[in-house]
């Protein structure tokens, strides 16, 4: 089968290569792709970033969706024909704390399908049994109403559904403001609907105003910022009649953008960061203690955040189909990371291919 794999740490040493199918043992599944989402980690991993994650030779891939295709001697959860998403999880410990209270992303041992194993850039990805015995809810079933397309990318908005709605104490009728109208920002601002926001201010760049600033309007952004042709943080005081906003979800990650958030959020809100930035802040964090802020670092997603998710796209109150830019082959992969670099697109589906 063909397979996208990351054969080195380096930039750009990523190729197509036809692998064997996976065997699977008495306890694993086999899961056939229908749909893989494509993720600025990809692109990061493509680039050589991330090495600490990377375990290669792997296939990447950990946003996918299928069928089950073959299941070992001891499965009883799953039948071949069963339409499932998987959270990407391959390994964890299943004894530490993060374990402990079903933490699973943050489990110091886990591996990643799709970077630390073998993942959904390719035809059949094995779903190891050790994993569904520890951790049963890694593999879900995907409700009828939704697409295999649809269900390939609900991890990026999971991970934004627990930013929002798990992770702070948002109320229906306040203010939010996401920095940053890629996909993780745009399903942040679908939570922030979901959750009631009175109001959404969407912060972006003037790069975004061709392919995202439309889209954050159809998602439920009620005000548009421009960052680098306005003052922020007068506009969004403007917006909110001096108050500020309720919660800040950082998607963006640099160190300005924690500034900004600082600024705008109202006394006791909360910023909740989502985005990366290996360089130092350097200002002080002090007003963090005058306003009484909360800043929550923010990463992953768990059980109940797919639960949600899928409940709400049931429903029709969050919209997978729209933040889907693209479908494209696998070995097209080239093309795609060149779309997701050059901001042309929100999110990439990819199709294996024999």
């Amino acid at each position: 089968m063909k397979a996208i794999v990351k054969y080195g740490y380096g930039k750009f040493e990523t190729e197509i290569r036809d692998v064997p199918v996976p065997t699977i043992g008495d306890d694993d599944v086999l899961l056939e792709v229908k749909a893989a989402g494509v993720c600025g980690s990809d692109i990061a991993f493509d680039d050589g970033g991330h090495e600490n994650l990377l375990n290669p030779p792997v296939i990447l891939g950990h946003e996918f969706s299928g069928v089950v295709s073959k299941i070992g001697r001891n499965v009883t959860e799953w039948k071949v024909g069963d339409r499932v998403v998987s959270d990407n999880t391959g390994k964890v410990c299943g004894k530490c704390y993060a374990c402990g209270v079903a933490d699973y992303l943050s489990c110091p041992e886990r591996l990643g399908l799709g970077y630390g194993m073998d993942g959904g850039f390719a035809k059949y990805v094995r779903i190891p049994g050790e994993t569904l015995k520890v951790f049963p809810n890694s593999l879900m079933s995907i409700p009828q109403e939704l697409s295999f397309e649809e269900a390939a990318i609900i991890d990026p908005c999971s991970n934004a559904y627990m930013a929002v709605v798990q992770e702070s104490k948002f109320m229906p009728g306040d203010y939010g403001a996401v920095f940053g109208v890629g996909a993780l920002g745009q399903f942040s601002i679908q939570a922030l609907r979901a959750a009631g926001a009175a109001k959404i201010i969407a912060i972006g760049l003037s790069e975004d105003k061709k392919e995202r600033f439309d889209l954050a309007k159809y998602n439920g952004a009620t005000d548009i910022v421009v960052a680098d042709e306005v003052d922020t943080i007068e506009e969004v005081n403007r917006l909110t009649n001096g108050e500020g906003v309720g919660l800040v979800v950082d998607c963006a990650g640099v160190a300005v953008v924690l500034k900004q958030s600082i600024e705008i959020v109202r006394t006791a809100g909360e910023i909740v960061k989502i985005g990366y930035d290996e360089k130092p802040v350097g200002f002080s964090l002090d007003p963090l203690i005058d306003k009484a802020v909360s800043l929550k670092g923010h990463f992953g997603y768990n059980w109940l955040s797919w639960r949600g998710v899928m409940n709400l796209a049931v429903a029709g109150k969050i919209d997978l189909k729209s933040m889907i830019s693209h479908k494209m082959k696998l070995s097209e992969f080239r093309a795609a990371f060149d779309l997701v670099r050059d901001r042309k697109a929100i999110k990439i589906v990819l199709y294996p291919e024999d």
